[in-house]
């Protein structure tokens, strides 16, 4: 975004001059983020009908993913960034119980998720402008979400694979808009589409918003090296965040593809865990991975700890300030 309104916008919400992330208990100086999880889900409704805001049994809840949460802090972890979108079961005020409870930093969205066929967007968005629907996640940002004074620390969208379609070139679009007012960055579920990355990267120069303002989400997943080494040498940011037991070789793969780009200042971590999924109906999806096997396997491979601490430490906390994309 210019610089000029980034500043505008950042006074609006009686920002520091320092980079601020927005936490669901507040802004708090990004540098104070520590160890971050760049993606995570601490619960969702996803695979459930569409609500917002999410409706759970949170004495359950609670009971569930309190203990794990805080077990996840003692390995280390001092952030997580939840990516679960509007409806889809986003539940803020859960969110700042849940981060009172543990000490945790939580960082909560705005946004839509296109992707699963359509199915999160709500039926107005399909009818509404991108400019109408920036309108929406702007007053979330400025007002919080739901009448409950929490504040967005990003935004969330998905789109399905392949060329964007007209709902979800609109909604890119519209993250475009409220980016340039906000300074939010742009997360995005990609997965492994290239093609989608393209053209998503196209919108936003058209818009006049940096490839450093993006997140391609899902990352892990992509077989098209070329379209990822395009996407990181345009600034974007490459969010490796399906880490689990069987995928830890492709993750170590791909990180060392990266660090031979020079391109290991952009990427980030995670595991796309979910502790309580679909309101508790299906297994937990755990989000320990990182600290107990990846960490020590990018040590033996060579990885430095200055290299190890930009992956964990400095690359989430510069890519989730308000205004990314100037900062860097």
């Amino acid at each position: 975004m210019e610089r000029r309104n980034f500043l505008l916008s950042a006074a609006a919400g009686g920002f520091a001059s320092s980079p601020q992330a927005i936490t669901v208990r507040g802004p708090l100086a990004a540098s104070a983020l520590g160890l971050t999880l760049a993606h995570e889900h601490l619960f969702s409704n996803f695979g459930e009908p569409p609500e917002e805001p999410g409706k759970y049994d949170e004495a359950a809840l609670l009971a569930a993913v309190v203990p794990y949460a805080k077990s996840i802090r003692s390995l280390g972890c001092a952030t997580i960034v939840d990516g679960t979108a509007a409806w889809f079961g986003r539940q803020p005020r859960l969110l700042r119980r849940i981060s009172e409870l543990t000490g945790l930093n939580i960082l909560s969205n705005t946004g839509y998720y296109g992707a699963a066929k359509d199915q999160y967007i709500p039926p107005q968005a399909q009818q509404e402008s991108a400019q109408q629907i920036a309108a929406r996640w702007l007053d979330e940002f400025r007002n919080g979400i739901g009448g409950t004074g929490i504040r967005p620390g990003f935004l969330k969208l998905g789109v399905d694979p392949g060329p964007l379609s007209p709902i979800d070139r609109k909604l890119i679009t519209a993250a475009a808009i409220t980016h340039r007012q906000s300074g939010l960055a742009i997360a995005v579920h990609t997965g492994e589409s290239g093609e989608s990355a393209r053209e998503q990267l196209a919108v936003l120069q058209s818009e006049g918003v940096s490839a450093k303002a993006w997140i391609w989400i899902h990352a892990n997943k992509v077989t098209d090296l070329a379209a990822l080494k395009a996407a990181a040498e345009a600034g974007a940011w490459i969010s490796l965040d399906g880490l689990d037991n069987e995928t830890i070789p492709r993750h170590l793969e791909l990180a060392q593809q990266l660090k031979a780009w020079g391109r290991l200042r952009q990427v980030l971590l995670s595991h796309d865990g979910n502790s309580f999924r679909a309101g508790g109906k299906r297994p937990m999806r755990p989000y320990s991975a990182l600290f107990t096997h990846f960490l020590p396997m990018l040590q033996n491979a060579g990885f430095a700890q200055e290299e190890i601490r930009w992956l964990t430490v400095d690359n989430p906390s510069t890519a989730y300030s308000l205004g990314n994309a100037a900062i860097r």
